[in-house]
């Protein structure tokens, strides 16, 4: 098979569109999972391999960062990329801790609703009830993560580090890569993670472990921008990739998940597909994917898309789409908690969800063309 040339198309600046699908793609998969139980939930690719739409989220948000930001920064604007990291660092933080008030209000009226207060065991809501002094303290903290609202602190630390990221990377990006997989394996091998209470494990995203995968997507970024492709084809690799992707179909269609200690003596994290710690064979997992996906006709396809194509327009505005689609899929949790369930609301539901998720990235869109014109405006308030 030959592979599909196509990678590279968008360079030279040009918004790479096929990015923008996957994205878009990876948001809508997402919200499904995330209406946890619903019909189209089996369909989702997190039942025919070791990843999940989580993994590629990361990783193409580590892939976006280096197009939006590393060439600003290795051209001299340190201080204004480094400052407008922070700003979206304390936005992401204030919204997620919105997303808590919200999610914890959605079960409320659930429970107002029904009468039953076991609704608040559905996303581990109850230590925000029965003691909400300690529980808000370490909701501030970032300590107490309720269920479905655990994602958006894992991306509030890779902002955070990534004026560290890329001070290292533009004096070397083999440099960067080589440190951020070095905490990985060290964090992985002895099951380091940051605190969190009173919810018993540490956090359900490792940051430690996972800021692996976005600094691959970064690396990644910064090749595609600077050679016109994030990683050439070869057909060995091609070939081995596909392969491991059969063999978690396989394993993940016939006896599930490997258990822990199925490979003794090695550790878990080298042999046992695990999200918390994204451990190494869901790391390859996600990894040969992208590379079977990206060498393949698929790629093409999304990249024939129109920018305004719904999948297009939903990769484009992510933050925002997954803010919206997270409300809306705790909903239609609550509800189907709440006596709401069955095929035709399911269909029903989700595909009102992704079209409100779709009118958000439409009206944003808008919104942008119809913002001023930076060329029309004086030189001293221009962007950039």
């Amino acid at each position: 098979m030959a592979p599909f040339e196509g990678e590279g198309a968008g360079g030279g600046g040009r918004r790479d569109t096929a990015v923008d699908v996957w994205r878009g793609l990876a948001l809508v998969t997402i919200f499904v999972n995330h209406v946890s139980g619903n019909v189209l939930e089996q369909f989702t690719h997190k039942n025919f391999g070791f990843s999940d739409a989580a993994d590629l989220f990361v990783l193409f948000a580590g892939y976006a960062a280096a197009a939006a930001y590393f060439r600003r920064y290795a051209d001299g604007d340190r201080l204004g990329v480094s400052m407008a990291l922070m700003s979206r660092s304390v936005k992401l933080y204030i919204t997620h801790l919105a997303l808590v008030v919200m999610g914890a209000a959605v079960f409320s009226l659930g429970v107002i609703r029904t009468g039953d207060a076991g609704l608040f065991t559905v996303i581990a809501l109850e230590p925000l009830i029965l003691d909400p002094a300690t529980a808000l303290v370490a909701a501030v903290t970032l300590r107490y993560q309720p269920g479905f609202l655990n994602i958006l602190p894992l991306y509030f630390v890779l902002v955070g580090i990534l004026p560290l990221l890329l001070a290292v990377a533009a004096r070397s990006l083999s440099t960067a890569v080589g440190l951020s997989a070095a905490l990985y394996v060290a964090a992985g091998l002895t099951a380091t993670n940051l605190p969190s209470d009173p919810l018993p494990g540490g956090w359900f995203f490792n940051p430690l472990c996972w800021q692996f995968l976005f600094v691959l997507g970064f690396a990644l970024g910064e090749r595609r921008s600077r050679l016109g492709h994030a990683f050439p084809y070869h057909r060995l690799l091609w070939y081995a990739a596909l392969a491991y992707l059969v063999l978690g179909l396989v394993a993940m269609r016939s006896t599930g998940l490997p258990q822990p200690g199925w490979l003794a003596p090695l550790p878990d994290f080298l042999t046992v597909p695990e999200k918390q710690f994204q451990t190494l064979p869901r790391l390859l997992h996600v990894l040969a994917l992208c590379y079977v996906v990206a060498h393949s006709p698929l790629q093409g396809w999304a990249q024939r898309l129109a920018p305004h194509h719904p999948l297009a327009l939903l990769g484009r505005h992510s933050l925002p789409v997954f803010c919206t689609g997270l409300v809306v899929s705790i909903t239609g949790v609550a509800l189907r908690q709440t006596g709401f369930g069955g095929m035709a609301f399911d269909l029903a539901y989700v595909g009102a969800g992704v079209m409100v998720q779709v009118a958000v990235a439409w009206m944003l869109s808008k919104a942008k063309r119809r913002g001023p014109n930076p060329a029309a405006l004086p030189a001293r308030m221009r962007p950039g």
